[in-house]
């Protein structure tokens, strides 16, 4: 007989599953509001002060996960951190498999080559995604985002990193300050869940 919990999911009863979005245990709705709001309101301050990119659309997703659902796989900061620098990588390679590292993005009329840049970019990051099993669905974004030239050089890329960096470990941080089970690094699924 055990006499405390060994995991968080021994915490919750058996019938919950914690390794999707429609996990049963989420955060409340002020609580979301409040600190998704705290999140993004720091990021943009400390992009403003060090006059680079930490805010890009990809992050709002995952800060929206790790406050609102805690519990999620999407919500591991191992999971969130590998996803991204996946992420990162395949839309570097797609910009140069495609030539298109030094080209200015062209959403507006956009050819087939920045197509194929963008599909690429999404099977390589989906693709290493699963491999690394760091499911984090919004880092997928992050490539497509880097696909487009939107963010062009080393700097920029490393820039986005850190700023998912610093939401997940003030998120996390925070999430457990205020008593929200939340994984501090990761809690492996098993096979076919």
């Amino acid at each position: 007989m055990r006499l405390r919990p060994s995991n968080i999911s021994d915490m919750l009863p058996r019938r919950s599953k914690i390794n999707d979005l429609s996990v049963p245990y989420r955060s409340g709705s002020s609580y979301i509001i409040g600190m998704a709001t705290l999140l993004t309101a720091m990021l943009c301050a400390f992009a403003v002060l060090a006059s680079e990119p930490f805010v890009v659309p990809s992050i709002g997703p995952t800060i929206f996960i790790i406050v609102g659902f805690p519990l999620s796989e999407q919500a591991h900061p191992r999971n969130i951190l590998y996803s991204t620098v996946i992420a990162i990588i395949a839309g570097v390679i797609s910009l140069a498999l495609f030539g298109l590292i030094d080209v200015a993005p062209d959403l507006n009329d956009l050819s087939w080559t920045r197509s194929g840049a963008l599909v690429v970019a999404v099977a390589i990051a989906v693709g290493g995604i699963i491999a690394f099993r760091s499911i984090h669905a919004p880092a997928v974004a992050t490539a497509m985002i880097i696909a487009a030239g939107l963010l062009k050089n080393p700097v920029d890329w490393l820039s986005v990193f850190l700023g998912v960096l610093a939401v997940t470990i003030i998120g996390v941080a925070v999430n457990r300050a205020c008593g929200k089970p939340q994984a501090l690094w990761w809690r492996p699924q098993p096979p076919g869940e």
